[in-house]
């Protein structure tokens, strides 16, 4: 083989292995995503700024069995036009003069249309600083559950 023929190969190799290399780079990376993505569902967080959120599988099993009171913190004309069967509406801005309202003793799980929940997880630090020791914000609020096909009304 002449000297042509033996760099060629070598650049082929080479270029094999950095082939290689980069595809192992990325699997490795869409295992981390994947796997952040399923504890991200699957464990709530607690956070001092942004409380605890409960994923949207566990939520909607919760509901289910009618085990939770889920509160709605979006405006009324939102909650007219979809909300979570079942739901209480108290616009956020009208939470602190009506969350003696709530029953203290159920676990309440609050949602929002805020992409990273901030207003649910407001209203569930408010809550609990105030005697709700079981609240959380529902994490991905009503569009996750939308988009998961859970259940909505009317």
């Amino acid at each position: 083989m002449n000297k042509r023929g033996n760099v060629s190969v070598r650049i082929g190799i080479l270029g094999g292995a950095a082939l290689l290399f980069l595809a192992a780079i990325v699997v490795f990376i869409t295992q981390q995503v994947g796997k952040q993505a399923v504890d991200a569902e699957s464990e709530p967080q607690l956070n001092a700024q942004q409380g605890t959120r409960v994923g949207l599988l566990e939520a909607y099993q919760t509901w289910s069995n009618g085990s939770a009171i889920f509160l709605d913190l979006r405006p009324h004309s939102a909650f007219a036009r979809t909300h979570i069967p079942g739901a209480i509406s108290i616009p956020e801005e009208e939470l602190e003069n009506l969350y003696l309202d709530l029953p203290n003793d159920l676990t309440i799980i609050a949602y929002c249309d805020c992409p990273l929940e901030n207003s649910s997880a407001q209203a569930a630090l408010f809550l609990r600083s105030h005697g709700f020791p079981n609240v959380t914000a529902l994490r991905g609020g009503i569009e996750g559950w939308i988009q998961s096909g859970y259940p909505i009304e009317p």
